[in-house]
């Protein structure tokens, strides 16, 4: 016996058959390999039966050969489902496009909003987002996912810390985290102005306070630069020092170069696969054939289809295969001192503020050791080395 959805794929029938020889209509149907199932005697002469449609298109001459008649009762399964969707074409036509329509609206962005943002960081952000193509209409399947998108916008907005991306149906929400720079806090009270490390004074900005060093000048940490008391005798008063005292400061950083590095480069060869998923079943659409590349990285990039506010079973994935090839660079030791240089100098460069210049650097040491440079250098710095001290007591 067939199993049930294979009755129903390719169709089945009840019928009635009629006649005094019913019985011999059932034996020409079962030697000729007529399949026959739930069989039920109605009335002496009459019979019920089903079978599939393809055999009831068989069985006029056993009919005619045992005199018997036969009246379809019922009709089941895909082939009649399908010849009544044909009678109504119109309206199965107009379901479709319906459909496809809600499924399209389903599937592009309706809202974009902005939270944590100030009106100007708003308007640049929407300037960027607009620059990745994220505007109302467009169709999710076309934008970059949601990770790419956060690294995007964060990488070109300098004035923000943070910026969380996030798709919840067809709206994007954007929440904001700005730099808070903190707020110069005037002096209400005297103080002084001492060194903050030990350096060679340059040249120095006193806005208010009386200078206790000289240029070219060395100061050690703690130092008195500029004193909060001014005045002489009777006409001295305390006030709150105010300037920028810079000077010359050494820095050692510690740095580490291979000789011999291994590193892979994309060629610019690129091949796309585009899938449909179901319940994690992928087939492809578009994109046949091997990977011809030996060495790759695979880029997946997983959309999921929505209905309305539903996300279905059904994905849409797309497979980037980007070649990659492995290249060793070997440096002499003399490249790889540069090499070091320069990175101390970018690290260096990191941790000191915009007032600070560095003037220039002196590999201090360097040793070789299982294939790596070790590399100690001092780098000459200028800088504000000026502190505020609070005067206490008015001493």
């Amino acid at each position: 016996m067939k199993k049930n959805w294979t009755k129903y794929l390719y169709g089945t029938v009840i019928i009635k058959v009629e006649g005094e020889h019913a019985e011999a209509f059932l034996n020409h149907c079962l030697t000729n390999g007529i399949l026959l199932w739930d069989i039920t005697r109605k009335q002496d002469n009459e019979l019920e039966l089903n079978m599939f449609l393809k055999d009831a298109l068989r069985i006029k001459p056993y009919l005619r050969k045992s005199g018997c008649t036969f009246k379809v009762q019922e009709k089941k399964g895909i082939p009649f489902l399908l010849k009544r969707m044909v009678k109504r074409s119109g309206f199965v036509l107009g379901l479709g496009i319906f459909l496809i329509i809600i499924t399209l609206l389903s599937n592009m962005v309706w809202n974009i909003e902005i939270s944590g943002a100030e009106p100007k960081t708003e308007h640049r952000l929407r300037t960027i987002i607009n620059e990745l193509g994220i505007e109302k209409g467009k169709l999710l399947f076309t934008l970059p996912n949601v990770r790419s998108v956060q690294h995007l916008v964060t990488e070109k907005m300098d004035e923000v810390t943070w910026v969380g991306v996030t798709l919840e149906g067809t709206t994007f929400h954007f929440r904001v985290v700005e730099k808070k720079l903190p707020e110069k806090v005037e002096s209400v009270g005297p103080q002084n102005l001492v060194a903050d490390k030990k350096a060679v004074i340059t040249k120095m900005f006193i806005e208010k306070g009386l200078p206790k060093v000289e240029v070219n000048q060395t100061v050690q940490k703690g130092e008195l630069l500029v004193s909060g008391t001014i005045g002489k005798d009777k006409n001295t008063r305390i006030v709150a020092a105010k300037g920028k005292v810079f000077g010359e400061v050494w820095y050692q950083t510690d740095v580490t170069v291979p000789l011999r590095s291994n590193y892979n480069t994309y060629t610019g060869e690129r091949t796309t696969k585009h899938y449909v998923s179901l319940f994690g079943l992928k087939v492809p659409v578009w994109g046949f054939g091997n990977i011809d590349y030996s060495n790759y990285e695979l880029m997946l990039d997983k959309k999921p289809f929505r209905f309305i506010k539903w996300e279905t079973p059904f994905s849409y994935i797309q497979k980037d295969f980007l070649e990659a090839e492995q290249i060793t660079k070997s440096y002499t030791k003399k490249e790889a001192l540069a090499i070091a240089k320069e990175m101390a100098r970018e690290d260096l460069g990191n941790t000191l503020d915009d007032e600070a210049t560095i003037k220039s650097g002196k590999i201090l040491r360097h040793t070789v050791d299982n294939g790596k440079v070790n590399v100690s250098i001092y780098f000459k710095v200028i800088e504000n080395i000026a502190k505020e001290q609070p005067i206490i007591g008015g001493d």
